[in-house]
C-alpha cells in the first residue's frame, strides 16, 4: 500500500511538472523575443494563468494534495524549483544558439583569399552550415631558436575546431595562425594555438641530419587544438611552411611525387611575412618544384647516411681462384653492358660450392657459389646485389667450367639489394 501511495504521489508531481513546464518555455520565450508587442504579451500572459503555475499556485496546490504533510510539501516544492531553473537554462541557451549574433556564410573565407572586412572579426559568431564557429584571437608566444623556425605563422587557411557535437551549445572555434616554439637540440616543436592549446611535433629521426642544416621537415602529433594531426611539415624557405607535404620518391627517372596524386593547393601554407604566402599558395608549379627539391635533399642526407652505415660482405677463399673470378667478371660485364649500367666491383664471398642433387635419384645436377657486386645504375648511383656462379654435372664426380648465372633477387638479404657507396669495399 506505501509503495502504490508513493507511485501515486510521484505521478501527481509530475502532472503538475508538465504544467510547470509551459510555464517556463512561455517566459524563456518572452524573454529572448523581448520585441513582441503590449498585447501579444498580455495575451500570452493570460494563456499561463490557465495552463499553468505561479509559484504561489504551485504552493497552493502541494497544499492541496498533501494537507497533513508540510515535509512533503517544502521537499516538492524544492524539487519543482530545481527542475524550472534547469529548463529554463536549456531553453534560454537552446534560443540564444538559434539567435544569437551571426553572419551566415556559404563557405569560410580563408586569410588570403579575403579582404579586411571579409575577414572574421574576434569574438563574432559565423554560422557555416548550420554550425556556429567563433574566431579565436592570434596567439604570438615570441619564441625563437638559432634555426629561426620558431616564430608566429599567419595561415592560406583557417584552421577550425568543431564543436563536440551537434547539440553542444558552444560553438567551434576558427583558427587564422599559430605560434611555432622549436627545440633544436631535441628536435622537438610545438604549435600554439592559444597559450593553453598546442599540439606536439618532432622532426624524423632520419631527417635530423637535414635538420642541423636548416633543411627542415617534421610531423605532428597529438595535442590540444584544431583538428589536424600526424601532418607532415615542410620548411619551403625560411619562414614559409607547407602544412601536409605528402611526398614519395616514384623512381631515380621520375623523381618525387604527391601522394596519391594530391595537388599542393589541397595543402596548408603558413608564413611568418603573410605576403610569402601568395607565392606558394594555388600555384602548384611553384609549389612542387620547391617541395621536390627540398625533399631530394632531404633524400640525399638520409641515403648517405644509409650508404655509410652499410656492411659489406667479406672476402671468401673462391676470391682466388682465377677460373671462378674470370667467370664472374666476364658474365657481370656482359649483363650490365646490356643494361646501360656497370660492373663496378665484384668478389667472391663463397668458401666452398652448394651442390644441388636430384630428389628421387640423389644424383648431382650442379653446384653453385655467391658473390657480391657494386652497381652503378644510369643515374650515378650505386647498388650492392649478391650473384651466382655455377657450374654442371657432367658425370664421374665431375663438374665442367663455371659460368655466371644471374644476379639472385629471390632469396637475398639485407645489405644486399640496399644503395651503398659506390667506392665500399670489404674489410678484408
Amino acid at each position: 500500500m506505501g509503495f502504490l501511495t508513493q507511485f501515486s504521489a510521484h505521478a501527481q508531481f509530475g502532472n503538475m511538472l508538465k504544467k510547470a513546464k509551459k510555464n517556463i518555455a512561455k517566459k524563456a520565450e518572452n524573454k529572448i523575443s523581448a520585441k513582441n508587442s503590449t498585447s501579444d504579451s498580455n495575451s500570452q500572459t493570460n494563456s499561463e494563468e490557465k495552463t499553468s503555475y505561479t509559484d504561489e499556485e504551485f504552493k497552493q496546490e502541494l497544499a492541496k494534495k498533501y494537507p497533513n504533510d508540510k515535509e512533503k510539501q517544502e521537499y516538492y516544492f524544492k524539487k519543482y524549483k530545481e527542475y524550472q531553473q534547469k529548463q529554463t537554462a536549456e531553453k534560454e541557451a537552446l534560443l540564444a544558439k538559434e539567435n544569437s549574433k551571426g553572419t551566415v556564410v556559404s563557405e569560410i573565407p580563408s586569410p588570403v583569399e579575403s579582404s579586411e572586412d571579409d575577414k572574421f572579426k574576434d569574438n563574432q559568431i559565423y554560422v557555416l552550415n548550420r554550425t556556429k564557429f567563433k574566431k579565436i584571437p592570434a596567439y604570438d608566444g615570441g619564441f625563437s631558436d638559432k634555426m629561426k623556425l620558431s616564430g608566429y605563422y599567419h595561415l592560406s587557411q583557417y584552421f577550425v575546431r568543431n564543436p563536440a557535437n551537434h547539440f553542444d551549445s558552444d560553438p567551434g572555434d576558427i583558427y587564422e595562425g599559430f605560434s611555432l616554439e622549436y627545440n633544436p637540440e631535441s628536435y622537438e616543436v610545438n604549435a600554439y594555438f592559444s597559450a593553453d592549446k598546442k599540439r606536439y611535433g618532432v622532426v624524423p629521426e632520419q631527417y635530423r641530419k637535414s635538420a642541423n642544416k636548416g633543411n627542415i621537415q617534421f610531423q605532428f602529433g597529438m595535442g590540444d587544438g584544431p583538428e589536424w594531426t600526424n601532418a607532415n611539415v615542410l620548411l619551403l624557405e625560411p619562414g614559409v611552411l607547407l602544412i601536409g607535404a605528402e611526398v614519395y620518391h616514384k623512381n631515380d627517372e621520375e623523381g618525387h611525387k604527391w601522394m596519391n596524386n594530391a595537388q599542393p593547393q589541397q595543402f596548408v601554407i603558413a608564413a611568418k611575412n603573410p605576403d610569402l604566402i601568395k607565392k606558394y599558395y594555388k600555384n602548384p608549379e611553384v609549389t612542387s618544384k620547391a617541395t621536390f627539391a627540398k625533399f631530394d635533399d632531404l633524400r640525399k642526407d638520409w641515403l648517405g647516411a644509409k650508404l655509410n652505415s652499410v656492411t659489406m660482405p667479406v672476402k671468401g677463399s673462391f676470391d682466388k681462384n682465377s677460373a671462378i673470378k674470370t667467370a664472374a667478371v666476364s658474365g657481370l660485364n656482359t649483363y650490365y653492358g646490356k643494361m646501360s649500367m656497370k660492373n663496378l666491383y665484384q668478389y667472391m664471398t663463397s668458401n666452398k660450392w652448394s651442390t644441388v642433387k636430384h630428389k628421387v635419384t640423389g644424383v648431382p645436377l650442379y653446384q653453385w657459389s655467391v658473390g657480391a657486386v657494386i652497381q652503378e645504375n644510369k643515374s650515378g648511383k650505386c647498388m650492392l646485389n649478391q650473384f651466382i656462379v655455377r657450374r654442371d654435372y657432367t658425370g664421374g664426380g665431375n663438374y665442367g667450367n663455371p659460368y655466371f648465372n644471374g644476379i639472385n633477387r629471390g632469396s637475398i638479404r639485407a645489405p644486399y639489394g640496399d644503395y651503398v657507396k659506390c667506392d665500399a669495399r670489404p674489410n678484408n
